[in-house]
């Protein structure tokens, strides 16, 4: 077994140096330490002080020198910060004359980081500069998430993508089977919209959830959400298609969803919206009624559910100029 490796000790070095001053051989004292031979000749070789600066004698071996050496050694190691007086001030004249830091990089040459690095001090607050003085307020400038992932079992999505719907679904001609997704709001607000559309009739669906900080909190949600549409259409909920979002991959909630209701999940392809076509554009056109940035917690469920309707009664050119609500009603009298 492969021990981790751990530094001497002040009480180690001691023994070192009472071990020396007996007599004792690097290698007997290595195995009275239970050290590797190599560690003791170095620490040896270290903390002895030459004799002078071009002399390769050394003075004997004393732990309180070596200890102290040793302190001094690990205070210097690591990476030095690029953050210096210089770089920062420089950087910090040339912000506040308008320029971006992809300009300062390529323009400045005394200024030796990437345009990354400025926008991280900026966010870190290394230096005092607001992201929005910038052009487009730092928008196209993303803070890599750092946050702990779901992890998820290749295995989980092995019979569970969309190339394993049956092909009823694919061709919209059998109902019960629906996409999902969900709106949020604008930056800074939890509370979010669950979506559902059914995708032969386009019937739309939209469930408001007070959404709490937290991804297990989301997870639990979101379930909540697709049970009540469950419950709303007992009948009619044969399998729901969502994306990859962390929201919808809880392996023990999804399991327990499809032996409870019956109903199957399926998961779109990574970075392939249009393979839930019709959720997306139902999202879009929810927004007419909610445009951007919009603060769904001081929305009530009522007036969501007032837009969902309009929606729900346009006449569409692809139902026959029929309404969905027509088509979902017929559609759900047949299987109830």
């Amino acid at each position: 077994m492969i021990m981790a490796y751990a530094h001497l000790t002040p009480e180690e070095r001691g023994k070192i140096e009472a071990y020396l001053d007996e007599g004792l051989s690097q290698a007997e004292i290595a195995r009275r330490l239970d050290r590797h031979r190599s560690t003791i000749s170095r620490e040896i070789k270290r903390g002895s002080e030459q004799r002078g600066r071009n002399s390769i004698a050394r003075l004997r071996y004393q732990a309180t020198s070596a200890q102290n050496i040793a302190r001094m050694r690990k205070r210097n190691c690591g990476t030095k910060t690029k953050a210096t007086i210089h770089n920062t001030r420089t950087i910090l004249k040339y912000l506040n004359m308008k320029y971006s830091p992809e300009q300062i990089v390529n323009s400045v040459r005394s200024v030796k980081v990437c345009r990354a690095t400025i926008y991280n001090w900026i966010y870190s607050k290394v230096f005092n500069f607001d992201i929005k003085r910038l052009r487009h307020h730092g928008k196209r400038y993303k803070v890599k998430s750092t946050g702990s992932k779901i992890r998820v079992d290749r295995a989980f999505f092995a019979n569970r993508t969309i190339d394993f719907r049956p092909e009823a679904v694919q061709l919209r001609t059998e109902f019960g089977h629906w996409e999902a997704d969900t709106v949020v709001s604008k930056r800074g607000v939890a509370t979010c919209l669950a979506t559902f559309v059914e995708r032969k009739t386009r019937h739309y669906v939209a469930i408001k959830i007070p959404h709490k900080s937290g991804t297990d909190m989301m997870l639990a949600i979101m379930m909540l959400a697709i049970k009540r549409l469950v419950e709303l259409y007992p009948q009619g909920v044969k399998s729901i298609t969502c994306d990859r979002g962390t929201e919808f991959v809880n392996q023990f909630n999804i399991g327990t969803l499809e032996d409870t209701f019956g109903c199957k999940i399926y998961y779109a392809n990574p970075y392939a919206p249009y393979e839930r076509g019709s959720n997306e554009n139902h999202n879009g056109l929810l927004r007419e009624y909610f445009p951007k940035p919009f603060n769904f917690k001081n929305v009530s469920q009522r007036k969501i559910d007032e837009a969902v309707f309009s929606m729900n009664t346009r006449p569409r050119k692809i139902l026959g100029w029929k309404t969905p609500a027509h088509k979902f009603k017929l559609e759900y009298a047949k299987v109830t």
